[in-house]
């Protein structure tokens, strides 16, 4: 069956206004293995419109040849909230200014404990038969979400039509950056088969966030579940892989990283039995995972211009220069410049975008292989 397509009004917010959301649907309803697509969440970030507008023209190629083996859901545009929120000619749309919710991807239910009630006592040795009524719980939870404001409709329309899948693509991207993943450390082997479609140097996984992001709310509810009811991994698998992609940087949106990434997606989706064919064989890994603990953020000490020393994507070690802050208000230049040093040895994956900083701003990331010690406790590696 060809693409369809459905739009999904959202309560309007104020008189005279209202947003909605377009559902693009691939294959057969309830057919398994489920994929969701969703694109800036963030709605500043927009590699992963054009990755999703191309991702869309392979699926409909797929389709038309009979390959599709189970369903596709995709959002091409996952916050029509944030996209509305434009000041001084800049789409900001990464914190949302009328919501409870500060920032669109965070804080988002933790459906797990709602889940372990429903499910108490009703799971066995049968493994399909606990990840189906594990889906249903899902929804179920889902389900019983507030939907009278905008914010909240929102939030529930996009954990709806995402919370049963097998994989859940949440497309993302930082300010200037190297391609990378965030995943659960439970699911880093197929985090890294992903990794190495798509080319990405860079892959962390965590054992769960403080903080809610879209992607965990999906994923870990499948391992909180099973702790909660002493079920044991061969009982209830971790049935839903749920990653946060990041496309590289936020003005790294061209037709040819979008066509890209899309066939890189879309020889991931082959290879995992979603569609039909023979997958290209996948490249040799470029990283091993390292723990999000392991991710050191450059500090600003002081207010001013950075010079930075190192390039995005290379390799530092612990006590490098990275960068100097310039105070531009000091006379003497031999006095303005404060050094930033690396507290890891790992990959320069991400430089804000911005070259003047204030005191305390975080500007850079480094991932390392090595927990570190003000990292500790789930934390997310900003707001």
């Amino acid at each position: 069956m060809s693409r369809t397509t459905e739009t999904i009004d959202l309560p309007a917010y104020s008189p005279g206004t209202q947003r909605s959301l377009k559902v693009w649907r691939w294959g057969t309803p309830g057919a398994r293995p489920k994929a969701y697509f969703q694109a800036a969440l963030h709605a500043d970030e927009w590699p992963g419109l054009m990755a999703s507008h191309h991702l869309a023209g392979l699926l409909d190629e797929a389709d038309a040849e009979g390959r599709l083996v189970g369903e596709i859901v995709m959002l091409p545009y996952a916050n029509p909230i944030g996209m509305a929120q434009v000041v001084n000619d800049h789409m900001l749309g990464r914190h949302n200014f009328a919501g409870a919710r500060d920032n669109f991807n965070r804080d988002w239910p933790d459906l797990s404990t709602e889940a372990a009630k429903l499910l108490d006592g009703k799971l066995g040795d049968d493994v399909d038969s606990n990840i189906a009524r594990m889906r249903e719980a899902l929804l179920a939870c889902v389900a019983a979400l507030p939907d009278i404001s905008e914010s909240d409709a929102h939030s529930k329309t996009l954990l709806t039509l995402s919370v049963d899948a097998d994989y859940v693509f949440d497309l993302h991207c930082d300010w200037d950056a190297t391609l990378h993943l965030y995943a659960h450390a439970e699911h880093a082997t197929i985090t890294m088969e992903l990794a190495r479609f798509m080319g990405v140097p860079v892959v962390m996984v965590d054992q769960g966030l403080n903080g809610g992001p879209f992607d965990e709310t999906n994923a870990n509810p499948w391992m909180l579940v099973r702790k909660e009811l002493n079920l044991t991994p061969e009982q209830l698998p971790a049935a839903c892989f749920s990653t946060t992609v990041e496309l590289r940087g936020q003005n790294d949106v061209s037709d040819e990283l979008g066509a890209l990434d899309a066939r890189n997606l879309f020889s991931f989706l082959v290879h995992r039995g979603m569609i039909s064919g023979d997958a290209p064989a996948m490249a040799d890994a470029l990283c091993e995972p390292t723990p999000l603990e392991g991710v050191d953020t450059l500090v600003a000490p002081r207010a001013g211009l950075v010079a930075w020393k190192k390039a995005l994507g290379e390799r530092v070690e612990m006590g490098e220069i990275i960068a100097d802050i310039i105070d531009i208000a000091e006379g003497d230049p031999t006095r303005a410049r404060s050094a930033v040093t690396a507290r890891q040895t790992g990959i320069l994956f991400s430089r804000h975008v911005d070259r003047m900083v204030r005191a305390g701003d975080t500007f850079g990331k480094i991932a390392g292989a090595e927990p570190l010690e003000y990292r500790l406790g789930g934390q997310l590696l900003s707001n």
